[in-house]
């Protein structure tokens, strides 16, 4: 069907309704999305659209997942053994299950109203949210090593802290010392070590090894030989600091480990609920419906509308933010003057059964027969897509193929010498 679905645009459709996903994993489902060939997961589908409607109309509960990450790379280094997690990893995942879980207790109180939702979210273990509280508990938001994350770090970060002010205090005895020597009576860093600045005049009055010189070259930065074993054992704690992190980090990232299938029901759910709530809200936006999926053969569609030509009219009706009216600069081709009756879209309803299974429709040029083909075939790919379609009603069979022909194309290079030879 791949040309079929090329021309009836279907992959701009996709686009379209990917555009309310919160999530990357939401957005990349739309991406790998295809016609479902299973009438019971497609029923599913649909469904799992119905309770989510159902449960932010009338239960008033709803779930949001803005702000999170793909944790993709993080779940892959969990599966490595003894590898350890960046910080900034560990929050992904566990920002991504938080949001999983909470779903999961809004949803538990409605599960008899929404079994296909339930379904998603049931196999989240509640002690998964234990292990979570432990790591949020130890790294902060921007993805710091609270000093709280063991008493070994809180001891040695105080006895980090304790030794700058004793080696401060010691250089600034120096710097007063030195009179008119330094430059400007302030502490200072280079290489990772604390040092003064010495006017490169005066190199010779203050002993001590040199860290490099200002970019004018009128300063030198002097680590004093009094300052130097303070110094070494400055950068002993901070070795210490930096070992003891690791192994909180080791520990973090191995009770992350034991959870590792409940961490990807997690990510599942999360991408799966996301990517059901933006067929929702493109339903909302577009005034869309759930599709009847039909035992006799039948299309019926009442007041149908093409979302992109929908989507086009709406950009244009918007005042202009470039040449042509269109926010991307581009100038509208399509011709639909029928279509809109100078306000709107004009919405087609018609019907075909296993009796009645072929219609003609016959018009003026730039008439809309186009339109109303390709509102049909567009229509009929996203109800076997699991995707709400707009119209007031909507009764579709479960194709095993959407085909589609639709342009003056042919040429004669191509033995298509007419449209009819063609079909």
């Amino acid at each position: 069907m791949s040309f079929s679905l090329e021309t009836l645009e279907y992959e701009r459709l996709l686009e379209l309704v990917s555009r309310n996903a919160q999530t990357p994993m939401g957005e990349e489902r739309f991406a790998d999305l295809r016609p479902i060939t299973n009438r019971s997961e497609l029923e599913k589908a649909l469904a799992c659209v119905s309770e989510t409607i159902l449960l932010n109309e009338d239960k008033q509960v709803s779930w949001s997942f803005s702000g999170l990450q793909d944790p993709s790379d993080a779940v892959a280094i969990l599966k490595i053994k003894n590898a350890t997690l960046e910080p900034n990893l560990l929050l992904e995942i566990t920002r991504v299950c938080n949001q999983a879980l909470f779903a999961r207790s809004l949803v538990q109180p409605e599960k008899e109203f929404a079994p296909g939702i339930w379904s998603i979210v049931e196999n989240i273990p509640p002690v998964l949210f234990a292990t979570i509280e432990k790591i949020n508990k130890k790294i902060l938001a921007g993805g710091e090593i609270d000093d709280s994350a063991s008493p070994e770090l809180a001891a040695i970060r105080r006895e980090i802290s304790n030794q700058r002010t004793r080696l401060t205090k010691s250089l600034e005895s120096v710097m007063r010392s030195a009179g008119d020597a330094i430059q400007d009576q302030i502490v200072t860093m280079r290489n990772d070590r604390f040092v003064i600045p010495v006017k490169s005049d005066f190199r010779g009055k203050v002993g001590g090894v040199a860290h490099g010189f200002s970019s004018s070259g009128a300063t030198v930065f002097v680590e004093p030989l009094d300052a130097i074993e303070a110094n070494n054992e400055l950068q002993n704690l901070k070795g210490k600091e930096e070992r003891e992190v690791a192994r909180i980090l080791f520990e973090l990232t191995e009770s992350l480990r034991e959870q590792l299938p409940a961490i990807e029901a997690a990510v599942d759910a999360v991408a799966e609920l996301d990517f059901i709530k933006a067929k929702v809200e493109f339903a909302r936006r577009f005034n869309a419906i759930v599709p009847d999926i039909s035992d006799d053969g039948s299309l019926d569609l009442t007041d149908a509308r093409h979302p992109l030509l929908e989507e086009n009219l709406r950009a244009m009706s918007e005042p202009p933010a470039s040449a042509g009216g269109r926010k991307d600069g581009k100038k509208s081709t399509d011709r639909t003057p029928a279509l809109t009756g100078g306000s709107g879209i004009v919405p087609s309803s018609f019907a075909l059964t296993r009796d009645r299974s072929v219609m003609i429709i016959s018009g003026a040029n730039a008439g809309g027969k186009t339109v109303v083909l390709k509102t049909a075939g567009l229509l009929s790919l996203m109800a076997i897509s699991g995707l709400p379609v707009p119209a007031k009603a909507a009764k579709i069979p479960f194709y095993r193929s959407v085909l589609a022909d639709i342009g003056d194309h042919q040429s004669l290079s191509a033995n298509l010498s007419t449209f009819s030879s063609h079909m």
